[in-house]
């Protein structure tokens, strides 16, 4: 019995050890992810494709985008407050400073600057923070704070 109760006692600390040294290069893969995807998004944007834009959101009533004075519930308000705010002058999205956090293995949270370059000469610029889903298709935004 004493023998078993080693061998057990070895194989989870193993284990153990696996999981632990995995977490760095896990935590390392969600930035990689993020990062792509938002890259991809900014993509989207600057070739006019909001519909494309839009996949990076969670298709769902539970999605939330809180602006600086409205909540906008759901999916549906997300990408109507899209298309009736910016319509069809996009302007050239970019990001800098993203930072992400994995919050385990299906979730993450990702802050950084956003800038426009608009057609009329303007540059608005802000700061958003973003909690992610992952799901069998890829990392999807569910809450959206762009004040």
């Amino acid at each position: 019995m004493t023998t078993r109760f080693f061998a057990r006692s070895f194989a989870a600390l193993v284990l153990a050890s696996a999981i632990v040294a995995a977490v760095p290069a896990r935590a390392a893969d969600v930035r990689t992810e993020i990062g792509a995807f938002m890259a991809q998004s900014a993509r989207d944007w600057n070739a006019g494709n909001l519909a494309a834009f839009m996949r990076g959101y969670e298709n769902s009533p539970a999605t939330l985008y809180v602006g600086a004075k409205t909540i906008f519930h759901g999916y549906a308000a997300i990408r109507g407050h899209y298309a009736s705010h910016y319509g069809k002058t996009m302007g050239v999205l970019s990001f800098s400073d993203l930072a992400v956090r994995s919050l385990g293995p299906e979730y993450a949270v990702a802050v950084a600057h956003w800038h426009l370059a608009m057609t009329d000469g303007s540059h608005p610029t802000g700061i958003f923070s973003l909690v992610l889903h992952r799901s069998a298709t890829g990392w999807h935004i569910v809450v959206d704070h762009s004040p």
